[in-house]
């Protein structure tokens, strides 16, 4: 089920693409979320420093893997590269409102209409639209907005969904591979539209 609560908590999130792997890992092992939760607080596997920090992280990760099914925790502990990191933005998707229809709304758009560059002014206008129609966005402060812009770009960086052209973005399609695919087919359009074409 998809998270439908606007949220800026990715500012303090950001992708934790080792650590997803990681605690999807745990999970896959057969560790129910409480006890998941105890080791990685109390054992320290993701080795983070200090405890506060720790704590932060392993629950942000916990959530975003508790959102996988257990082909989706397949994909992430034995996919390809490309496909951990695809998997790793489902997570986030599942999680995160804002991401998702960032990617939806700007990403998928542009991939539809053939176009190759995502800029600021993209980003902006969509933050803008959002600030419109929601109450909880518009309620962001502009120093919160900046850094959720900074964060979700860095995100589609790491996980190769963009890459940096001057102070632009070039969209890279991407090329999952039929596992991939299989294990997101019964998920929701705003999911499966940023991995499938046609």
């Amino acid at each position: 089920m998809l998270n439908d609560k606007y949220t800026a908590r990715i500012v303090k999130s950001p992708t934790f693409f080792r650590e997803t792997i990681e605690v999807g890992t745990l999970k896959l092992k057969g560790y129910e979320v409480e006890e998941l939760r105890v080791k990685l607080l109390d054992e320290n596997p993701l080795k983070i420093m200090p405890a506060r920090r720790n704590k932060e992280i392993s629950s942000a990760v916990l959530v975003r893997v508790e959102a996988l099914t257990q082909d989706q925790l397949d994909v992430l502990k034995n996919g390809s590269l490309s496909d951990k990191k695809y998997m790793t933005m489902v997570s986030i998707m599942k999680t995160e409102r804002l991401i998702r229809e960032l990617l939806n709304e700007v990403y998928v758009d542009k991939l539809n209409m053939g176009q190759k560059l995502i800029d600021d002014g993209d980003i902006n206008v969509f933050f803008r639209r959002k600030a419109e129609e929601h109450e909880d966005v518009a309620k962001f402060q502009d120093v919160t907005i900046k850094k959720l812009k900074q964060v979700m770009k860095k995100m589609l960086k790491e996980l190769e969904l963009v890459r940096a052209v001057g102070k632009s973005m070039e969209i890279l399609p991407p090329i999952p591979s039929k596992q991939f695919l299989d294990a997101i087919a019964h998920e929701e359009l705003s999911i499966k539209n940023v991995f499938i074409r046609g």
